[in-house]
Parts: structure tokens; sequence; C-alpha cells
């Protein structure tokens, strides 16, 4: 829709026209030429934390999150893009989990390019070229990624604790500094994250699919499977989109790698998502298929011993295909596991030792011959976004699976 002022407002985002074009940024003023009233705007400056950043300039503004055990002011640094003209505002956070590092070099990459180095030929998201404003957070829990380790430094699991309390542990401290004085100014949020240690996951998109604004911001990033999920209790993604902040989570790699893959599909995902709110110009970039994930299957291993994977995560498996082999270290001893129907292998173990009912992969089932030629045709193993102009979506509704949600994944 083209808007009195000449801008443009994709079909994605003119739903919320109507709130910029009526934010307290936006002031009346009189034309003399013809005495009518034109509504223009006025961009101000973005506040946060005492600090005004123009629009059109970016800024890095430390939030303060107290003191560390000796007597050090903790902080965590958000990155702030104030674009020159009215729109969204997104949220980006990564590392709620310090062990999850994929998310930090996504970022990177996405603010500062190959190279890596801001103010470079090569930068993807420049301020000056940007409508809205985005809030960028590289690390939550600073504690965490020093300490290495997925918990934060009380022990608690900080992606549990929000909204948080600023009467409460240190984690709910935290979460309550990050979710009052960053997510709750933005619409949209996008949390990165990669599987626990031990484990890793086919990049792939969480949403609660229930809600569309949610399912169409995780359409948007364009991964090709998108795997239907309220979220834990606690979770920030959870508690955000129950505040009608429209949420998604990206599921990619593992814990304390970079992995080239899982960043490649980050940063791409995330320019999709801006292309989508009309925070920058550009094509959007969709898989040639889309699986919808409403119940997923996780196969355990029957026994214990040493864990020999078959596949690689992102595979398309058949029924009765090895998918793992366990072996008795001491003896001879081998068993296969089989796959109980054909699908998508969207998350796997990757420790060599397991015990009885460890899990060993997370499998998607594909029913729809079309789908499955289709995905046997484009692999996710070999997968990377390309310029297509329809994607083939289909449903994964295991009779026999759970939500992500209702099967824990320990």
């Amino acid at each position: 829709m083209l808007l009195k002022s000449g801008h443009h407002i994709a079909s994605g985002a003119f739903r919320y026209s109507r709130r910029f074009l009526n934010h307290t940024h936006c002031k009346m003023t009189d034309d003399i030429m013809t005495n009518r009233v034109i509504r223009r705007v006025m961009r101000e400056p973005f506040h946060f934390e005492g600090v005004d950043v123009e629009p059109g300039t970016q800024a890095r503004v430390p939030l303060s999150i107290g003191l560390d055990p000796l007597g050090r002011e903790l902080v965590i640094p958000v990155h702030i893009l104030h674009g020159k003209k009215e729109g969204p505002i997104l949220t980006i956070t990564s590392t709620i989990h310090g062990d999850e590092l994929n998310g930090v070099t996504i970022i990177r990459h996405l603010l500062y390019g190959r190279d890596l180095k801001p103010e470079t030929s090569d930068d993807l998201v420049r301020v000056e070229n940007l409508r809205g404003t985005l809030l960028i957070v590289p690390v939550c829990n600073p504690e965490a990624v020093i300490l290495d380790t997925r918990r934060s430094s009380d022990g608690r699991d900080l992606n549990r604790c929000f909204p948080g309390s600023p009467h409460g542990t240190h984690s709910a401290r935290i979460a309550h500094t990050l979710f009052e004085q960053v997510v709750m100014k933005g619409s949209f949020l996008i949390d990165l994250h990669t599987a626990p240690a031990r484990r890793t996951n086919a990049p792939h998109i969480r949403a609660n699919c229930d809600r569309n604004d949610s399912k169409e911001l995780a359409r948007a990033f364009g991964t090709p499977i998108v795997l239907h999920s309220i979220g834990p209790e606690g979770s920030l993604r959870r508690t955000a989109t129950g505040l009608g902040i429209h949420s998604i989570l990206l599921e990619a790699g593992t814990a304390n790698v970079f992995e080239r893959g899982a960043i490649a599909v980050g940063v791409q995902g995330i320019m999709n998502v801006l292309i989508h709110l009309d925070m920058i110009d550009g094509n959007i970039r969709k898989p040639e298929w889309r699986l919808i994930v409403r119940k997923s299957r996780w196969v355990r291993s029957p026994r214990g011993g040493m864990l020999h994977p078959a596949i690689v995560a992102g595979e398309l498996v058949e029924k009765g295909q090895a998918i793992a082999h366990i072996t008795n270290p001491l003896s001879g001893d081998a068993e296969a596991i089989l796959s109980p129907m054909s699908g998508v292998a969207v998350g796997l173990a990757t420790s060599p030792i397991v015990r009885e009912g460890d899990p060993v992969a997370n499998i998607a089932s594909v029913l729809k011959k079309k789908t499955h030629q289709k995905i046997r045709a484009a692999p996710m193993t070999e997968w990377t976004i390309r310029d297509v102009a329809e994607t083939l979506e289909d449903i994964s509704d295991d009779e026999d699976g759970y939500c992500i949600d209702d099967a824990p994944e320990d």
C-alpha cells in the first residue's frame, strides 16, 4: 500500500502502519500555501538508558544489570540502529544460553558482513537505509558465556525466568532487565539458539503457528522446517508472544562452535524478515519446500553403548532405514536403530556415549509423495536459500508423535 507520504508499506507490515502514523513521533504541520493540515513523519531520537540515538545513526549502549561478585559493573551491550524513516521495532537476541554461540556471529555478519569489520563495503544492514529500529543483543547472558555454560552463573536456566523480577534471583533480575528495557520496546522478536551440548539441530524456526502473525514471520525467515511450538513456560519467546510481540526462534547447529552453514541460514533469514517487515528493500529468498511440523517423534536408544550415527541433521530418511548403530565397546555386539517412518531428521544426538532411552534422532514425518519427491530433489543437506517462484508447503503431524513442547528432549 502507498501512503500519502509516498512511503510504501508491504502487505506483511500494513497492519502496523496506523500505529506508526499515530505514534507520538509523528507531528502535525500546516501547509501555508494550501492552508491544509498535513501529517508528516518527524522522526525523533530513540531514547534508551539516558542516551538519545538520532535518526540515521547507531549506538552501542550498556544495559546495567548490577555488580558482579568482585564489585564490578555487569552490563549487557545493546546495539541500536535507528533508521531515518518510521517503521517497526525489531529485537534480535542471542546467547540466552551461554554456550549457544552461533547467534553471536550471525549478528556480527549481519551488521558487518563477511569481513566482520564495521563500516566497510560489505556491511549488510546500513542504518541510513533502514526504516524503523533494530535493537540487537548479541550476548544476553555474559557471565554464562565467560563460564562456557548453558545456565546462568547462579545455576538457573535464563530461558525459564522471563519476564523476570526486579526482586528475584540473579537470573530473574537479568530476565526482568532484558524484557522490560529491551524486548518490550519492540513489536517483533527473533531469538537465536542452537541445540544444547551433545546434540545438533538442522536449521529450523520455532513459532506459535496458531498465531497468524508469528506463522507469517516464520515463513518469511525462510527455513524449510518450521516447528509449531508455544515454547516452555518462562521462555522469552512464549512470554513475548503472550504480550502481543510477534516472536520466532531460530534453532541452528550445536553448542560451543561456529558453524558456517547455520550462520549463513541465520543471516539470510534475518534479512528476509527485514524485507518482510519493509524495514529494508529487497526480495525475500524462499526455500523450495517448507514442512510445518505440528508433531514429531524422538527415536530413543534401545540400549546403552557407543553411538555411531548413520545420517546427518536435515537428511531425508526412509522407514526402516538405519539412522544409527549402537555397539558394545567391550564386545562385538552391535544393533541398528531403524527409523519408524519416512521423514526429515530435525535433530540428532552427537555424543558417542548413550544410555538406554537417550534420544538419538528427532524425526518429522513426510507422508505425501509429492513432498517426499521435492525434498529428495532439494535436500536440506545440500540446502541453500534460493530464488524460487513458489514454495511447496506441507504439514507434518505424526499421530504417534508429540508437539516439541510436550515431549521433553532429555
